[in-house]
């Protein structure tokens, strides 16, 4: 087969395309002394510094702004302006500089990523200035230490050592391994604190956590605020779960003093007792050591370690009066029902009417079962020979003085009761009754012989006058 016309003149045009020089932007230099060679390419002043010959630049540059390797394998992809160390890479981008030993900069513009392993994915001014830190992106970020990340955003600085931001806006991670994951003006300024989120946010000290919300301040050690507004954990191992103007701790210059102490939510609540709990409400303050304060306006001072108050929604203080007691303000009444049928409907307990002062046993014939009458002669008898009694408690004062059997003795001589220990009022109401309705039968007996001697005596009267009068008209 012959060679056509048209093959002829392909391979000529082929052969003319190969003899064209390459233009002046392009270049391949061999270092004076050295052993390898730069590839440069793209504007003519883009170069290498010193005896580097093993840089790599693809192209960019423009006058005033050419791409420089620094350093031995650099490479610059293009843009203009940028500057790649040793082994670091600069893909692209403007007047960025890659400086650190295998530092990357993927573009963006005035990026500078200057310690070993650094990173800056792009953005705008950017510093990765610590050995292996990475920024993703965004405006004016820095991470300033080993290991340090920003994720992205702006105006965010990642200061110190295994410290990370994720994102958001004028955010500071400032202490060992903390985190603060984005939101604006947040800081986690201690080891191993974070912020979660949320604006002006800041956690204080070791391991300290807010995960969101706003004006929130997380100071003590270990401390944790979940969000809310200006909540505020003052002393070491405190939590706040939401709510708004809420403070776990005492706020004095010992965050030592009142840990643990816990506010779940609510308006203006202090915890400010070791250990103390405010669970929500409003306005409650439990200062003492291991004490709660729920409801509204439940006050429990310092001295008062170990108090429980509740207090309904009357808008007045309700205060503690002495340490270890259960204090209840309910001006509607209180209920506690011990017993329940399949449809809820109380089967035993006792209420206190609102304001009343008295205790009333649930005693409605539908919850009884298995009646059986009583001989109230014997009662009586019982209750007669019953042991009786001035004492005191063993844990009062012996100036404070009761009168009343024992437990013992009373279940002994009744057998009622579900324990030897206690009396229940019922059984006690129950003895007295019976033993009140013997008293008046026997009464009414006695009342019943006395009418009957009355009798006898108007009757024995009558004859007396009688015959007294019988005798003063027989006399001479």
């Amino acid at each position: 087969m012959g060679i056509g016309q048209s093959t002829v003149i392909g391979w000529l045009t082929i052969v003319a395309f190969c003899l064209i020089e390459v233009p002046a932007q392009s270049q391949v230099t061999k270092t004076a002394g050295g052993t390898g060679w730069s590839v440069i390419q793209g504007f003519a002043e883009n170069g290498v510094e010193g005896e580097v010959d093993s840089g790599t630049i693809s192209g960019g540059g423009q006058g005033g702004f050419p791409n420089i390797v620094t350093g031995e394998a650099g490479s610059i992809g293009g843009g203009a302006g940028n500057r790649a160390a040793e082994l670091a890479t600069v893909a692209g981008g403007f007047c960025s500089s890659a400086g650190g030993f295998r530092s990357v900069i993927g573009g963006g513009g005035y990026n500078v990523a200057d310690r070993d392993s650094a990173t800056i994915a792009g953005g705008y001014g950017n510093r990765a200035i610590g050995s292996h830190a990475t920024i993703s992106g965004g405006t004016i970020n820095a991470a300033l230490e080993v290991n340090a990340t920003v994720g992205g955003g702006s105006g965010n600085t990642a200061s110190e050592r295994h410290t990370f931001i994720g994102g958001g806006s004028s955010n500071k991670a400032d202490g060992l391994a903390s985190v603060t994951a984005g939101g604006l003006y947040n800081a986690s300024l201690a080891a191993y604190a974070a912020v979660g989120g949320g604006i002006s946010n800041v956690a204080k000290d070791r391991g300290a956590v807010v995960a969101g919300g706003a004006g929130n301040a997380a100071e003590g050690e270990d401390s944790t605020i979940a969000g809310g507004l200006n909540n505020r954990v003052s002393d070491n191992y405190g939590t706040v779960v939401g709510g708004r103007a809420n403070q776990a701790g005492n706020s004095n210059s010992n965050p030592g003093d009142a840990p643990y102490a816990s506010v779940g939510g609510g308006d203006s609540n202090l915890a400010a007792g070791a250990y103390s709990v405010v669970p929500g409400g409003a306005y409650n303050t439990a200062a003492g050591a291991f004490s709660f304060a729920a409801g509204r306006r439940s006050k429990i001072n310092e001295s008062c370690a170990g108090a429980f108050l509740y207090a309904d929604a009357t808008d007045h203080d309700f205060h503690s009066a002495t340490a270890n007691e259960f204090a209840v303000r309910a001006t509607g009444g209180a209920r506690f029902v011990t017993a329940a049928n399949s449809q809820g409907e109380s089967l035993a307990g006792v209420r206190l009417a609102g304001g009343s002062g008295a205790w009333e046993s649930l005693s409605d014939r539908g919850t009884k079962k298995d009646f059986a009458a009583v001989d109230q002669q014997d009662i009586l008898e019982k209750v007669a020979s019953l042991p009786m009694m001035s004492w005191s408690y063993a844990t009062q004062p012996s100036s404070i003085r009761h009168i009343g059997p024992v437990a013992q003795d009373f279940n002994a001589t009744f057998e009622l009761g579900q324990n030897e220990r206690y009396i229940s009022t019922v059984d006690a109401d129950g003895v007295s009754l019976a033993a009140i309705q013997a008293l008046y039968r026997r009464l009414r007996e006695v009342e019943l012989k006395l009418a009957a001697y009355t009798e006898r005596m108007q009757v024995m009267e009558t004859v007396i006058r009688d015959q007294q009068r019988r005798i003063e008209s027989s006399a001479p």
